[in-house]
């Protein structure tokens, strides 16, 4: 809960650099005092209750302290890319994403080949030494802003913009991990592990649309400031069009990245990936509407409307998953998705009265490519050879990308 308040709290340093005062510095300075507050509390605590924690969260051995300076890492990170995404820095931040993933990634497999026994502690003491490495990195940028001043006005913007998100980011949770955990305790282990690697390559379309969104907020708050709505549509139109190419290949070629991640007995967990990924599109439709409450600094109302998803998506698992298996799964989470959408409409248009991005910007792409899924399944029905068949496939996602930026290559070709 600690770690969740605290990393909410920095998405308010994102928000107050588009209120364009000169005092950004000082919020900074603020949020870092109120931040390390609550994390002295928390240490206090832990340290007096230790025994009763260690007990109830059963971890071995100093796992619980490096899972600790692990959170001090994140929050630290948080804070710079909060700092970087306003100002459009979105080459920095990739640099640095890419420099984190991978660098991990090398120490990781190094100390895992090193260790001799719990080898699990390879890929966390990676993850520290890398956190502590860029967390220098991140202070000493963020040192550029920061000025050391508390001020109870901003103590208040931070609650008022941030505390109530706090169910938003466990709804979050619930949407993103409850599912395995109850495939697991229903079904047995195996079903949660074909699962969850069918989720996971459905989530790399999450990879692609939140790195999107990085270059995409900074517009839509200039958009929104300046009411320019028609060039706020556009913009979301051609967002959204490059998520639903992305989710139209990963789809197309499910089963070949499958095939190369993962032993033939695992193939089975191929049938999850579509349904995943349409449900991520729904989530991204609720992504664009869902950005309104934060503009209007109405919070409240996206964690309404997660906690709702969230607890429908209990709801239904606990129906669904005993009846049908872990398949369901999907089949609730794209339900539940769908369902955040349709709630983030509603109360962005009708509650808090803005104006915003018709339907039809998302309804469209998505509807055709439902219609070049159907087809791709068709033709997979053909039993056609395997290069002919991919060949179509690509057709097919060359011929979808040309339709929906059909006025941008329009414009291309007749140099208008």
């Amino acid at each position: 809960m600690t770690v969740i308040l605290s990393l909410n709290s920095y998405t308010a340093v994102g928000r107050y650099y588009y209120e364009k005062t000169d005092d950004f510095g000082e919020f900074i300075g603020t949020s870092f005092i109120f931040v390390g507050l609550i994390l002295c509390i928390t240490g206090i605590i832990y340290i007096l209750f230790y025994q009763q924690i260690n007990n109830l969260i059963k971890l071995p051995g100093l796992l619980p302290i490096y899972l600790l300076f692990a959170c001090l890492f994140a929050i630290i990170q948080s804070v710079y890319v909060q700092i970087l995404v306003p100002q459009k820095k979105s080459k920095e931040l990739a640099i640095i994403n890419v420099l984190n993933g991978y660098i991990g990634f090398a120490i990781a497999v190094l100390f895992v080949y090193l260790l001799k026994e719990n080898r699990y502690l390879g890929r966390i003491w990676a993850s520290l030494l890398v956190g502590l490495f860029f967390s220098i990195y991140y202070i000493k940028n963020i040192n550029k802003y920061l000025k050391f001043n508390f001020k109870l006005e901003h103590i208040k913007y931070i609650a008022n913009y941030s505390i109530p998100l706090i169910p938003c980011s466990l709804s979050g949770i619930i949407l993103a991990q409850f599912d395995r955990i109850m495939i697991n305790n229903i079904i047995n282990t195996a079903s949660a592990g074909l699962y969850s690697l069918g989720y996971n390559v459905g989530m790399l379309l999450l990879l692609v649309s939140n790195a999107i969104r990085t270059a995409f907020i900074p517009d839509f708050m200039k958009f929104l400031d300046n009411k320019e709505y028609d060039r706020l549509d556009a913009l979301m139109e051609k967002t959204f069009s490059i998520v639903t190419i992305v989710a139209l290949g990963l789809i197309l070629f499910a089963r070949e990245i499958i095939i190369i991640l993962a032993d033939v007995k695992f193939h089975e967990a191929l049938k999850v990936v579509p349904v995943v990924i349409i449900g991520y599109v729904f989530h991204e439709m609720y992504f664009m509407y869902g950005m309104y409450p934060g503009y209007k600094k109405k919070t409240i109302y996206t964690s309404i409307v997660s906690l709702s998803a969230g607890s429908l998506n209990v709801i239904l698992n606990a129906i669904f998953i005993p009846k049908y298996g872990y398949i369901a799964a999907a089949y609730t989470t794209l339900v539940s998705y769908f369902a955040m959408f349709i709630m983030a409409w509603i109360m962005s248009k009708y509650i808090l009265k803005q104006r915003v991005s018709p339907l039809c910007l998302f309804w469209k792409p998505t509807l055709i490519m439902l219609g070049f899924i159907a087809f791709a399944y068709f033709l997979g029905d053909l039993d056609l050879n395997i290069i002919l068949f991919v060949f179509l496939k690509l057709t097919l996602l060359g011929l979808f990308s040309v339709i929906v930026f059909y006025k941008e290559v329009r414009s291309i070709i007749f140099l208008k």
